[in-house]
C-alpha cells in the first residue's frame, strides 16, 4: 500500500530530518484538532493511539505555541508595582465629553459604514488600553519565562493563553477605533486608476504594527505615530509620482503637508515629528483665539476630533460660512509669515 504524506513535508529530506518533520506536522494538527474542540479519543481514533498516547502529542504541541507566542512588550515601571494589577486592569474610562460617532453617510460600502459605527478614542481612554495591553503581555511573559518546558503544568499554560487572548483583544480595540486613519491617508494617497482597498488593506497591517511598537508613557498621540508609519509603508507601494498627493489632519503638522522620510527606524520618525509638532504650536501662538480655534476645528487637530466644514464651525460660533473663511484665511497668512519669520520649514504653507 503507498504512503502519503502531507503536502507541506519535503519526502526527499533526510529520512531523521523527515520523520522530525513529519512528528512535528502530525503533532501540530492533532493539536488544533484538539483547540477546536475534538475530544482527545476521538483524536486517538482518527490517527490509531490510544488517549494515553494522545495527550503527551497535545500537551507537547500546547507548550510549543505558548513559547512562539508574539509576548514582546513595552515596558513601564507601573508593571512591578504591587498595585499594578489594581490600577491597570480597570475599565476603560468612560469619555466625559460623550464623543458621537460619525454620521453614517448613506451609499457607502459596508466596510466604511462599519468603521463609523466605531467611537474615537480620548486620549485616556488610549493611554489606558495601552497600558494594560503591555501589562498583559508583561504578565504572560513574566509566566512563560518561568514555564518549565519539559513538566509544564496546565494551569500556568491556561494562565498564559488568558492572558495572551486578553492582550489580543484590547488590541483588537485600539485598531479598530484607528481604523478610519487608514482609510483618511489611503484615499489620499490612492493613485487615480490604483486599488483603494489594497491600499487599505496594506494600511491596516502597518497600524497594528504601530500599535505593537507603539509607547503611549511618551505622551504622543498613536495616530501621530501611525500615520508615519502608514505613509512610509505607502511611500515604498505606490509610484513615485504619487507620493506627494495626499495631506492628512492628524496632528497640528499635518496643515502643512508632511516631507518625505526613509528612514527605517519608527523611533527616529516619532522624534521628528515631535519636533515638528513643537514648531507648530510656537507659531500657532501667533494666532488670536478665535483664529487658533477656527484653524484647529478646520483641520481637526483636537485629539479624538475629525476636520469639520466651515458651516459646522460657523453654526457653533453663531457666524456665518464666509465669516469663518475669511478669519481662517487671515489665520493662515499668519501662520505662513511666522513660518518665515522663524525659519520654520513647513511644505504646504507657502
Amino acid at each position: 500500500m503507498p504512503t502519503y504524506y502531507p503536502h507541506s513535508i519535503d519526502r526527499s529530506l533526510g529520512d531523521q530530518q523527515f520523520t522530525k518533520s513529519f512528528f512535528r506536522a502530525e503533532t501540530s494538527e492533532t493539536y488544533q484538532q484538539h483547540r477546536r474542540g475534538v475530544s482527545v479519543q476521538r483524536i486517538g481514533q482518527c490517527v490509531r493511539h490510544t488517549k494515553t498516547g494522545i495527550r503527551p502529542t497535545v500537551k507537547q504541541a500546547r507548550v510549543e505555541r505558548i513559547m512562539q507566542l508574539p509576548l514582546d512588550f513595552i515596558p513601564n515601571p507601573q508593571f512591578s508595582r504591587a498595585d499594578a494589577e489594581s490600577i491597570i486592569m480597570t475599565a476603560t474610562p468612560a469619555d466625559d465629553a460623550q464623543s458621537k460617532t460619525t454620521r453614517t453617510p448613506s451609499g457607502l460600502p459596508p466596510y466604511l459604514a462599519s468603521l463609523c459605527g466605531v467611537s474615537l478614542l480620548t486620549r485616556e481612554q488610549e493611554g489606558h488600553l495601552f497600558r494594560k495591553f503591555n501589562y498583559l503581555k508583561y504578565k504572560a511573559s513574566k509566566l512563560r519565562s518561568q514555564l518549565d518546558t519539559a513538566h509544564a503544568k496546565r494551569s500556568v499554560m491556561d494562565q498564559i493563553e488568558r492572558l495572551y487572548e486578553a492582550a489580543v483583544a484590547v488590541k483588537n480595540q485600539i485598531v479598530r477605533a484607528n481604523l478610519r486613519l487608514v482609510v483618511s491617508i489611503a484615499k489620499r494617497y490612492v493613485a487615480p486608476n490604483g486599488d483603494l482597498w489594497e491600499l487599505i488593506s496594506d494600511g491596516n497591517i502597518s497600524l497594528m504594527r504601530a500599535v505593537e511598537n507603539f509607547d503611549f508613557a511618551r505622551g504622543n498621540k498613536l495616530s501621530t505615530y501611525a500615520s508615519w508609519a502608514i505613509i512610509k509603508n505607502f511611500t515604498r507601494s505606490i509610484p513615485t509620482e504619487q507620493r506627494h498627493r495626499g495631506r492628512f489632519c492628524t496632528s497640528h503638522a499635518d496643515i502643512f503637508g508632511v516631507s518625505e522620510d526613509y528612514r527605517s527606524n519608527e523611533r527616529d520618525l516619532e522624534s521628528a515629528q515631535r519636533q515638528r509638532e513643537a514648531q507648530v504650536r510656537k507659531i500657532m501662538d501667533r494666532l488670536d483665539q478665535r483664529e487658533k480655534q477656527i484653524v484647529v476645528s478646520r483641520f481637526g487637530l483636537e485629539h479624538g476630533q475629525e476636520p469639520r466644514t466651515l458651516e459646522e464651525i460657523g453654526a457653533k460660533l453663531g457666524v456665518s460660512k464666509e465669516r469663518v473663511r475669511q478669519i481662517e484665511a487671515r489665520a493662515m497668512n499668519k501662520l505662513r509669515i511666522a513660518a518665515s519669520e522663524e525659519n520654520i520649514e513647513l511644505p504646504g504653507v507657502n
